[in-house]
């Protein structure tokens, strides 16, 4: 599904879109793009506000790390107010190029 045009998101940028209802973050790293849930696993947090380091997303709350080709925790967030942590990484959606279009499998 069409999500977006590839001159929306920059390199290193990251871009709010939407496929068949699925919220989801797009994010463009050394040329390729990524698409991953928009939720941070931990509490929810929207994970566009968060920014790029190398191939992750890094969630603005409390700094857990996301592989984005894999959707894998890198660094556990761990929140000890309340004694919780990442139980489960991101849901991440194949992205194909076709021209200037950006699409997403949902």
């Amino acid at each position: 599904m069409l999500v977006a045009g590839t001159a929306e998101v920059g390199e290193g940028g990251l871009l709010a879109v939407e496929a068949n209802g699925i919220k989801l973050l797009l994010a463009k790293v050394g040329g390729a793009y990524y698409a991953t849930q928009r939720k941070c696993p931990h509490l929810g947090l929207n994970l566009c506000r968060g920014k790029v380091e190398d191939h992750a997303i890094v969630c603005p709350l409390r700094k857990g790390r996301f592989d984005l080709v894999t959707g894998a925790v890198q660094r556990d967030a761990r929140l000890p107010l309340i004694g919780m942590a990442a139980t489960r990484g991101l849901q991440t959606y194949p992205v194909q190029v076709n021209g200037y279009d950006v699409l997403v499998g949902v």
